[in-house]
């Protein structure tokens, strides 16, 4: 090793370098030195060796460099593979059906998909026009696998939502997609259909766009897509700011222009579909109490985020710490903004939901950028690959729990929302109403009107004075299909105006809230 020696007056020694930018001017001289063996890189935890060969080793330095390239590929390229065999292990293995998604609203996705090749699009019922889908940019995967038919489309766009897994986990590189693909909430929705794996992908870009000082003339459309496939995805235009070299009001207003112009049309499409800013589903999911949903919803939230790995929290905190207390100032800034990912991510997903429903589909993001500032303190210590495989050890308890439940939910969704749209098709014509609460595998499969209890994509049954009450469903419907416990007030005015047809029960409940349904005609 070799110490670098800058002549000046107090002909003091180096020892602070920026990670793969060490920058060597012409003047200073290189002298050998027995007692120091690496330099400390000037960012706060990236204590790396700095190997520097010495005059005649070129070639082998070389070798060793395109040997260490070769490996990091093949870890990219293995992570993938290991995430798409584990998958069809669950799907296969699982005794349900394997072409169910875990999740009800992946049928959602794909009945707005379906209607952008109808002469009606973004309609969820036929040339009635909403505003219930919050992710404008998945209905593009959702239009394609659309195109599949009833049977294939939903585990065609679970495909695509596990292409999207895979290239989180090919941009997050070697040993931060480790520990991602141990993060049992990410491997759980990797194939969910949704748009959450992609979410991530979008995390990922963004972070290491900062990180790297890269693309910085694509950031404004980068963000404009996070923006278009989880709206709170918006909130990282804050540390896109705060590390903006040259930052002034023009670099912002250009960095925020994409997302300002697409947020504007949405609002004009909501306004005109529903006559609300927000999609309807915002109004629809927000009808409790924040307060109470957070006070029976936090254990539950906690319990799963400690589930993951304790150590990831805090490994994250750690390196968040370390990020925040950065000395150098041309460091602070970028420092501060990669540290602020997980936090605005985490606040964000909080206040929209303070609770685990969904198995922790709105924490995933927030995973992501846990998992990334982790990997980010664990590549500055000596151990970097021990320390990284002892963290992701003791993610897999977890893993293995949230990959069960990627099954049972399957199972769940089958029993739930798929066999009575089955039985429904059997016996209901193409003329009638159905009054649902899950409202996408009885769309996607028998095509009938739908009126949606919970207000997803009815306005008229969103949350508030002017809900529209039973005597509206009865004027209206044919059908209703709802859970009996959480509907039972519907049910108790329904009265004698309703008649019991059948029931459906699930022997996990994961995902519905319930564990039967029941199906009743109106008279």
């Amino acid at each position: 090793m070799y110490l670098i020696k800058v002549p000046s007056a107090s002909d003091k020694l180096v020892k602070l370098f920026y990670l793969d930018r060490l920058f060597v001017p012409s003047k200073i001289t290189i002298v050998p030195d027995q007692l120091t063996s690496r330099f400390i890189h000037s960012d706060w935890n990236m204590h790396r060796s700095l190997d520097i060969t010495q005059p005649g080793n070129d070639k082998t330095h070389m070798k060793k460099s395109s040997k260490n390239t070769k490996h990091k590929r093949m870890y990219r390229i293995l992570l993938p593979a290991i995430l798409i065999v584990c998958t069809l292990l669950v799907l296969t293995l699982q005794e349900c059906r394997p072409l169910i998604p875990p999740m009800d609203d992946t049928y959602i996705h794909l009945v707005f998909g379906r209607s952008l090749f109808s002469g009606s699009p973004l309609s969820f019922n036929q040339g009635e026009i909403s505003s219930g889908f919050t992710s404008p940019l998945w209905l593009l995967p959702s239009a394609l696998a659309s195109t599949g038919g009833t049977e294939a489309a939903p585990a065609v766009l679970m495909g695509f939502s596990l292409i999207a897994a895979a290239l989180a986990l090919l941009a997050a590189g070697p040993w931060a997609g480790l520990l991602l693909l141990m993060t049992g909430p990410f491997f759980f929705h990797a194939s969910s259909g949704m748009e959450t794996a992609l979410a991530s992908l979008f995390v990922i870009v963004l972070w290491k766009s900062i990180r790297d000082e890269t693309m910085l003339g694509l950031r404004p459309f980068i963000l404009a897509g996070a923006f278009l496939c989880r709206p709170e995805l918006a909130i990282l235009a804050v540390p896109l700011i705060m590390a903006m070299p040259g930052r002034s009001v023009r670099n912002i207003l250009i960095l925020l222009a994409p997302s300002f112009v697409v947020g504007i049309l949405w609002i004009i499409w909501n306004l005109h579909a529903a006559g609300l800013l927000l999609p309807s589903t915002f109004y629809a999911k927000q009808s409790v109490n924040w307060f109470s949903s957070a006070s029976s919803g936090l254990p539950g939230l906690l319990k799963n985020l400690l589930l993951v790995s304790p150590l990831l929290i805090f490994a994250a905190v750690a390196s968040i710490i370390g990020l925040f207390r950065t000395a150098p100032s041309e460091l602070r800034r970028k420092n501060i903004a990669l540290g602020s990912f997980p936090i605005l991510l985490f606040a964000t997903s909080l206040l929209l939901q303070p609770n685990s429903f969904f198995q922790m589909r709105y924490y995933v993001p927030t995973l992501t950028a846990t998992v990334l500032v982790a990997g980010y303190w664990l590549s500055g210590l000596q151990r970097k690959k021990l320390n990284t495989l002892l963290l992701a050890a003791s993610m897999l308890p977890g893993l293995l729990i949230f990959g069960e439940r990627r099954a049972e939910a399957s199972c769940d969704v089958g029993a739930i929302d798929v066999d009575p749209a089955d039985y429904l098709s059997d016996i209901a014509t193409d003329t009638e109403t159905v009054a649902s609460a899950d409202i996408g595998a009885v769309k996607w499969i028998t095509n009938i009107h739908i009126l949606d209890l919970d207000g997803l994509v009815t306005p008229e049954r969103l949350p508030g004075e002017d809900t529209e009450d039973w005597y509206w469903i009865e004027l209206n419907a044919d059908y209703l299909l709802a859970f009996p416990g959480q509907y039972s007030n519907l049910v108790s005015e329904a009265g004698e105006s309703i008649e019991f047809l059948a029931g459906f029960g699930s022997r996990s409940n994961v995902i519905c809230g319930e564990d039967s349904v029941t199906l009743w005609r109106i008279f």
